[in-house]
């Protein structure tokens, strides 16, 4: 379950004089590879934000995605600048509608204050989207729309819904988002057929026992709210499969939501969580520890865990089998558990800003991994085993306290991106780094790198390696 994410998180102050990690790695690759004012991080996408659209996973099993409130995109949507219309306007696009029989009906974009009466009789509607428009209500008479499927009413003013709308006993997907709602409608907890329901940005506090009835719910998106508690009965909702409130004020999460085993695609970034029960994605939150049955998740393929308090990860992340991707940057992370070595799928590790002293030898049973971020923690070694990672196309090791890189990292045969900025205490680096043939990129800043000719290192990386190239024991293969 999840994050890309997405992802937002809180930027630490720094010197507005001095150029950002992320300035000097695009410095880096915008001079077109080896450039010694490159450096380490790079925008992440943590949680990647929950943001819309954000990430899904590509992955045949059920995928976890950082972001899960992906924008609803409907046919042939309204482009161009808002129109004005008329009530006139309107009603004569309801009658065309109703003289086509047609079953959808965009009104989006159409300054609407209210919609007529006259809707009750299209009937034969399935599709209607009322998009950024200024309603405050909707009449009653679209409950008479008995065949609608789909009731998009995004970016308006709505503050309650009628009553009548418990007629729609198709509608699968309701789209609430952008409006000023203080509560969810009592009528929503009546539409049992809904399986997509889209509530973000209101001003929603509390989410009633009554959820419990949506039980056909396989996407329900209540981010950036003001709620603080979610009933025990969400635990009722057996079909959910993404569950998105990041952006509330939750502290605790039911036990109960540890019943919603479908759940692949979990976003929980930006509350005030504690503690976590039985859950996954849980990026920017306060917690300390994870009390987490990590063998309940196997299909999980993507565990956002970053900007969070975290001393330690459980060793059942070895039960994580289908993992890809891992983030677990900016916490308080001293080791990594040896379980680490069972997650033979992963392809993206970042443990960005910890405190890890050093690397379990197990991280070299991670044979497809091609992202490996470690920048800025307390490395001072890094284990021969990293040369099995031959998948390895970027490596992170800026701002740690490197005192030498092993040989075997001359094995990373496919290693593009190399970051090696700000170790104060390497002074030399191997020869068989010159084995790396595509590396394009190599940041060596504010590293003494003493043990090679000044002239050498004052040429930048590119005379570095094409040092290492002549001088080393491996000239004849390079």
């Amino acid at each position: 379950m999840s994050s890309n994410l997405g992802k937002e998180k809180d930027c630490k102050e720094k010197d507005p004089k001095v150029p950002s990690s992320k300035e000097r790695e695009k410095e880096a690759k915008a001079s077109g590879g080896f450039g010694k004012e490159s450096k380490e991080k790079e925008p992440k996408t943590k949680g990647k934000d929950a943001k819309d659209g954000k990430k899904d996973s590509s992955s045949t099993q059920p995928g976890v995605a950082f972001s899960v409130d992906n924008t609803i995109k409907r046919p042939n949507p309204a482009t161009g600048t808002r129109k004005k219309s008329s009530n006139a306007e309107v009603i004569k696009e309801l009658n065309k509608c109703r003289e086509e029989n047609s079953m959808r009906l965009d009104l989006s974009k159409r300054s609407i204050h209210m919609l007529p009466s006259a809707i009750k009789e299209l009937t034969q509607l399935t599709e209607l989207y009322l998009y950024s428009n200024k309603l405050q209500c909707l009449p009653a008479e679209v409950g008479c729309l008995v065949n609608l499927v789909t009731l998009a009413l995004s970016e308006n003013s709505l503050t309650s819904l009628p009553d009548s709308l418990d007629n729609l006993k198709k509608l699968r997907m309701l789209d609430l988002r952008h409006n000023k709602l203080r509560e969810i409608p009592a009528v929503v907890y009546r539409l049992g057929s809904l399986a997509t329901l889209y509530l973000r940005f209101n001003r929603i506090t509390t989410v009633e026992k009554d959820i419990k009835n949506l039980s056909k719910l396989t996407m329900l998106s209540i981010r950036e709210n003001k709620i603080k508690q979610l009933p025990a009965e969400i635990g009722e909702l057996c079909n959910l499969i993404t569950l998105d409130v990041a952006h509330n004020q939750l502290e605790h999460l039911p036990e109960e939501i540890g019943s919603c085993t479908q759940i692949t695609n979990l976003d929980l970034q930006h509350n005030e969580l504690l503690d976590l029960p039985e859950t996954i994605e849980s990026q920017d939150n306060q917690l300390t520890s994870l009390p987490l049955d990590f063998g309940t998740w196997t299909s999980m393929v993507e565990l956002n865990l970053a900007t969070n308090q975290l001393t330690k990860i459980p060793e059942d992340v070895s039960g994580l089998v289908s993992l890809e991707v891992l983030i677990l940057s900016n916490n308080l992370l001293k080791k990594l558990p040896h379980g680490i070595g069972n997650l033979r799928k992963l392809r993206e590790l970042d443990l960005e800003e910890n405190k890890l002293e050093s690397l379990p030898n197990e991280i070299a049973y991670l044979k497809d991994l091609q992202k490996l971020v470690l920048t800025n923690n307390q490395l001072t070694t890094l284990p021969r085993g990293i040369g099995h990672l031959t998948n390895l196309t970027h490596l992170g090791l800026g701002e740690n306290l490197l005192t030498h890189l092993p040989e075997e990292i001359g094995t990373l045969e496919n290693l593009e991106e190399l970051y090696l900025n700000d170790n104060p205490n390497l002074h030399s680096l191997p020869f068989e780094l010159a084995l790396c043939s595509k590396l394009s990129i190599m940041s060596i800043e504010n590293c003494p790198l003493s043990h090679l000719p000044p002239q050498i290192v004052a040429g930048g990386p590119s005379f570095i390696i094409q040092f290492l190239k002549m001088q080393g024991p491996y000239r004849a293969m390079v």
